[in-house]
């Protein structure tokens, strides 16, 4: 390579370099202007989309707690069982309690009602199902029906139902969500 060829390959070198430098220059100029309006905006956390865990809690007292001010709440009564379930930090609390049922095989004797049995599903059941109160404090409703056996004897069946607007009136108190945010159903996943 002769002494002119060299020096215009300098040449092209040099001219890249300040093409590079004026590159860098106009970056770090970009670089300073954005640090100079200080720091970003927050990124704001959007909750995940499906509940994160789903928990059980089996004393009304410590759901009642995890779950006030929760996003969303739903109840229902399926199979004999009184359900609430509650969305709150992407936890779906559920708390279940069964709903009592009893029976009563009484006979007529002259002007007494001689009473044969009380049959229970629970005999733990007994407090709520005289009381119409579940444990965790929702008032129940008690109806009754007679069915007379060809014996003699009869059987009082007691009904026992929930009102769907006591219900949300009354989770909307302990839960301390608008009844809005209460639903008569289940929360999917």
């Amino acid at each position: 390579m002769s002494f002119d060829e060299k020096v215009d390959v300098i040449d092209l070198i040099i001219n890249v370099l300040k093409e590079h430098e004026k590159t860098l220059d106009e970056l770090i100029s970009r670089l300073e202007e954005a640090l100079s309006r200080g720091p970003p905006a927050p990124v704001e956390h959007r909750p995940a989309e499906r509940p994160i865990v789903t928990v059980e809690v089996r004393n009304w007292m410590e759901f009642r707690e995890r779950c006030r001010g929760s996003r969303l709440a739903a109840f229902e009564v399926v199979d004999g069982r009184f359900r609430v379930s509650a969305l709150k930090d992407d936890i779906l609390y559920i708390y279940e309690e069964e709903m009592p049922e009893m029976s009563i095989r009484f006979r007529e004797e002259g002007e007494r009602t001689i009473i044969d049995s009380i049959d229970l599903r629970d005999r733990e059941q007994f407090p709520t199902a005289m009381r119409g109160r579940l444990k965790c404090g929702l008032d129940i409703s008690i109806s009754g029906m007679t069915i007379d056996l060809p014996e003699g004897s009869s059987i009082y069946r007691l009904q026992y139902t929930i009102d769907p607007v006591k219900a949300k009136k009354w989770l909307s108190e302990e839960l301390e969500i608008d009844e809005d945010k209460i639903l008569e159903g289940e929360i999917h996943l």
